[in-house]
């Protein structure tokens, strides 16, 4: 069976329709697939929402994701139409994408409030 290997980028952030991001704020993750041309990963078709909650925090959402993006990882088998027949597509997260305060939620950092703030650990 033929293996496709799928490079993929996700994108956190925390949105809002708001000037302000203190009331209704949404937190989303965004997957692009890493191979393709900029000009082409920035069309509305070619992204893919995968999750937003305004009750639940990133951090919270992250266990069902790395479980899902763990499954893709291993493998899934799909009908790729142009072969016409089976193969396992293997999607491995190429990069993590956010803005400083949602990197630093999702890797539990303290940022200014640690004892030793450094922004590398």
């Amino acid at each position: 069976m033929p293996v496709k290997t799928v490079p993929l980028n996700l994108f956190l952030d925390d949105t809002s329709g708001n000037t302000t991001k203190k009331w209704n704020k949404f937190e989303s993750c965004v997957i692009f697939l890493a191979a393709m041309p900029f000009k082409e990963q920035c069309k509305v078709e070619n992204l893919f929402f995968v999750c937003t909650s305004n009750k639940l925090s990133i951090t919270e959402m992250l266990p069902e994701l790395v479980k899902d993006l763990g499954a893709l990882e291993k493998g899934v088998e799909m009908f790729d139409v142009e072969y016409g027949e089976p193969v396992l597509v293997v999607g491995v997260v190429h990069l993590l994408m956010a803005d400083n305060p949602m990197h630093a939620a999702v890797a539990y950092s303290l940022g200014a409030k640690a004892r030793l703030p450094c922004r590398k650990c």
